[in-house]
């Protein structure tokens, strides 16, 4: 699955679907909101994509997120039912948007969960060849240095090849894109700005990591690290956001789709 974000300006945007995510409706808590009510699929799990997305701006392509892989995971938590994430259709998406793998110049990682970064290592090579990988550079200290799990030992790999550059500071990492630190979700989790001719997107990651959180960020997501540091950045994230014309999407929001915060009634909506 693919669909294309109307241009910020001169760069260009395809959504692009890995798989998804079949998880309790409780990793937020469960709250009685349409939001998260319209995410629940028949099997009573709640029914995310796992996405990335096709960045074009003055000739160079990058690829925020890279999906979780060619994989399956999945595990059941007490009390709760089976959880499963699936991937494995990235490559496909790319090839039907007319992207090769040799074709991206950077790859940009919100963070370093396996579900973000699952493609950058496949069948003992880079996904990407041609390709640098950066990221927060707090979460290779976090997620990688002395850890062991795919992720890591994936990052590792690149890194012993000289494919990793992590982002130190905020501000613009290519050609109308900037990197902006939103730790909570993991130590390093980072955001991308896409701005153009006037217009601006955020890729928020899962800093904010569906239209649930826009309505109440005072919920915790489970895999969160620091809870209440990651409620702080969605509330510093919303404010800015709020009545702004600013885009705003991730790679689990429904649809590949892209909205604004907008706020009314004393609430916040994704719309």
């Amino acid at each position: 699955m693919s669909s294309i974000l109307s241009s910020v300006g001169t760069i260009d945007v395809i959504g692009v679907q890995d798989g998804a995510s079949f998880v309790s409706p409780g990793i937020f808590g469960a709250p009685d909101l349409p939001s998260h009510h319209a995410l629940i699929g028949d099997d009573g799990r709640l029914e995310l994509p796992i996405s990335a997305f096709v960045v074009r701006s003055r000739g160079i392509t990058a690829l925020i997120d890279a999906g979780l892989g060619d994989r399956t995971v999945e595990w059941k938590p007490a009390g709760e039912g089976p959880q499963k994430l699936t991937g494995g259709r990235l490559p496909t998406a790319l090839a039907e948007a007319g992207v090769a793998p040799d074709d991206i110049d950077v790859v940009l990682l919100t963070h370093l969960h396996l579900d973000h970064n699952g493609w950058v290592w496949h069948d003992d090579a880079p996904t990407f060849p041609n390709a640098t990988v950066r990221f927060g550079a707090p979460d290779w200290d976090a997620l990688v240095e002395g850890t062991e799990g795919e992720s890591a030992r994936m990052m590792r790999s690149l890194a012993d090849l000289g494919h990793v550059q992590p982002i130190d500071v905020d501000g613009e990492v290519l050609p109308g894109i900037s990197a902006l630190a939103t730790p909570g979700h993991t130590p390093g989790h980072t955001m991308y700005v896409l701005a153009s001719g006037g217009e601006r997107a955020m890729i928020l990651g899962d800093a904010i990591s569906c239209p649930v959180q826009i309505e109440a960020p005072e919920l915790e997501a489970l895999a969160d690290v620091d809870r209440q540091l990651g409620i702080a950045t969605r509330d510093r994230i919303l404010r800015e956001l709020e009545g702004s014309d600013t885009l705003v999407g991730g790679p689990h929001f429904p649809g590949l789709a892209f909205g604004r915060v907008v706020a009314g009634n004393g609430r916040r909506t994704w719309s």
